[in-house]
């Protein structure tokens, strides 16, 4: 048995979609942290469990350098599709370095229109923060979570974490 791990290094490229037009490329993303709702119980005195399946509000960002009329376009305040398309490098156990290709797609609407930062001499950098209500993740083409809130959908490494409470719905 092998104690090797590939070892995933250094995102080589992304490229960021908004509703199927590229807006951005070699930007800094932020992907959805998925958090569990918890609820607590009492066991000698008290504890906090998630309760898995439910998930808190998510939130992306983007930060995009330059004001043009790609960053009006993704921070409109309505429901927009992204797609951030993005390439690590991955070192293999035999040393070989090879690229992979990332996908995330995420639906939500901005919180905001960014305020455009403006320093004479530095590049304006304008961060885009989503509320986001769909987010799927895959890493070399296998999926590896998809979390949709308005479907009620909670899968995570092809297990649906949901199922078990739609069931009785």
């Amino acid at each position: 048995m092998s104690n090797w791990v590939d070892q995933k290094n250094a995102i080589l490229a992304d490229a960021v979609y908004c509703d199927n037009v590229l807006v951005a490329k070699n930007v800094a993303v932020t992907l959805p942290e998925i958090t569990f709702a918890t609820a607590e119980i009492n066991a000698m005195g008290t504890t906090e469990l998630p309760l898995v399946g439910l998930v808190e509000a998510m939130e992306a960002s983007m930060t995009k350098i330059g004001a043009d009329s790609q960053l009006i376009a993704m921070s409109t305040p309505q429901r927009h599709s992204y797609e951030c398309r993005f390439v690590q490098n991955n070192i293999s156990a035999d040393g070989t370095a090879t690229a992979e290709g990332c996908k995330a797609f995420i639906t939500g609407i901005p919180k905001v229109v960014p305020g455009i930062s403006l320093e004479v001499g530095s590049a304006s950098e304008n961060e885009i923060t989503l509320a986001v209500t769909r987010y799927q993740l895959y890493v070399n083409g296998e999926e590896l979570l998809c979390i949709d809130k308005l479907n009620s959908i909670c899968r995570i490494r092809g297990k649906d974490y949901y199922s078990d409470i739609a069931a009785y719905l």
